[in-house]
């Protein structure tokens, strides 16, 4: 069976074969025919015929496929160690797409556990959101003691397509939690030119190329001066770090001129194949800058004429997220005669118009420097971060419509949200040396 899947090789006749035929993803037959415990006897057979040394000729390749496609992720990392040809199916190209297509969704959430003190994620069924397991950052990979001591701050710049990209101080590295797989992004242009020296890393962004099947980090380098305070007006460059190439490479002259409306290193709102910031300039006041990823451009998106005359007073704050799959905007008022904030919701239609963005709904009021809002489930419902005494933080879940609250069980420090699909994708495709 060796060699029976091309890497890469999208042809027709192999996507029949995983059961796949057009837009429809199901899988064919075996759905009904084999329970789990006749799976998981087939597995337990496949390894013995690799402790034996029989050839997987000896069963039909639909089976051996069929079987693969129902796996947890956990299982189809040991299968990869049992032979070339189980290794050659599962790091195909067509099989990962469809196992992609027919895996559920889920909710990521990085946080600093209490007890352990790590940096850890819980991955919640997107259904039910009941948490499925947690896992160490970096498990089973060298890289995990970098990431995972207590005295360095971890964040998330962004999870797209099964991957995330991890940034400690200036180490950044890309990790696929199904795989446990992981590669360190090597440092960019800037850092290693001596004529870019008064350039600084201010802002980055991570996304998914579909049209290119890549992954990609952006860096946007801002130009400081000898007082170490940032040249006026505001000098910008970009540089993009391609998975695909393994390398950086500069954007010269793309980005428009704008304020990144931050004092700190911030990360973009990851959409996937859009990157988002808020920045101001005289000629918009406050807007929304996108990254488009696959053609590499920016984007410009005017606010509605409501936000910024409501953020004049200095009594709003807008902040970047996402609803679904569409771009949206909290715009967080403050009452202070009531002691209250309001959260606004907008979501935008169309990048580049002001017209499409739709106010969608109001969440609160609360209390001041109460939840802040992480995500959204389910259509409207709010998933906020709540000060649950000292220093911890909890997830909760809040339907608007109807005042009902949901303990998510998620307790600890630092919390980031994201959507996450699994995906077998290899970042370090190197297979191991002693199969057979």
């Amino acid at each position: 069976m060796t060699g029976i899947i091309d890497q890469g090789d999208t042809a027709e006749g192999d996507h029949k074969m995983y059961g796949v035929s057009g837009s429809e993803h199901s899988v064919s037959g075996f759905e009904e025919i084999f329970v789990f415990k006749e799976i998981e006897k087939l597995v337990q057979e496949l390894v013995m015929m690799s402790i034996s040394k029989c050839k997987m000729e000896d069963l039909p390749k639909e089976l051996v496929i069929s079987i693969l496609l129902r796996l947890p992720a956990e299982d189809l990392r040991r299968c990869k160690g049992v032979c070339k040809s189980l290794y050659s199916i599962i790091t195909s190209r067509p099989f990962i797409e469809v196992r992609r297509k027919i895996r559920n969704s889920y909710i990521l959430v990085k946080y600093e556990d209490l007890i352990s003190s790590k940096h850890v994620i819980s991955l919640l069924c997107d259904e039910t959101l009941e948490v499925v397991y947690t896992q160490t950052i970096l498990s089973d990979t060298p890289l995990m003691d970098s990431m995972s001591s207590k005295d360095r701050v971890v964040k998330v710049v962004g999870c797209c397509n099964g991957v995330v990209c991890l940034r400690r101080i200036d180490m950044y590295v890309l990790w696929n939690p199904a795989t446990r797989d992981a590669k360190i992004i090597p440092d960019g242009l800037y850092k290693s030119n001596p004529d870019k020296k008064m350039f600084q890393r201010r802002e980055m962004g991570f996304g998914f190329d579909p049209k290119n099947n890549d992954y990609k980090l952006v860096s946007i380098q801002r130009l400081f001066g000898d007082n170490r305070r940032p040249v006026r007006p505001c000098q910008q460059e970009v540089e993009v770090y391609s998975l695909k190439a393994g390398c950086w490479k500069l954007l010269p002259g793309i980005i428009p001129t704008c304020d990144i409306m931050s004092a700190y290193s911030v990360e973009g709102c990851n959409g996937g194949e859009m990157i988002s910031w808020l920045v101001w300039n005289a000629e918009y006041g406050e807007h929304v800058m996108s990254f488009d990823i696959s053609n590499e451009v920016f984007i410009t998106t005017p606010l509605p004429p409501f936000i910024i005359e409501s953020s004049s007073d200095g009594n709003c704050r807008n902040s970047l997220m996402f609803h679904n799959a569409s771009l949206a905007l909290d715009h967080y008022v403050k009452d202070r005669k009531n002691q209250t904030e309001t959260h606004n919701i907008w979501v935008l239609g169309e990048y580049g118009v002001k017209e499409s963005w739709t106010n969608l709904f109001t969440v609160g009021p609360f209390k001041l420097l109460g939840p802040s809002i992480s995500g959204f489930w389910n259509n409207n419902k709010v998933l906020l971060e709540v000060d649950g005494g000292g220093c911890r933080h909890d997830l909760i879940l809040v339907d608007p419509s109807i005042r009902k609250i949901k303990d998510l069980d998620i307790h600890g420090t630092s919390l980031q949200v994201f959507n996450y699909q699994e995906n077998l994708v290899q970042i370090n495709a190197t297979p191991p040396i002693n199969l057979f």
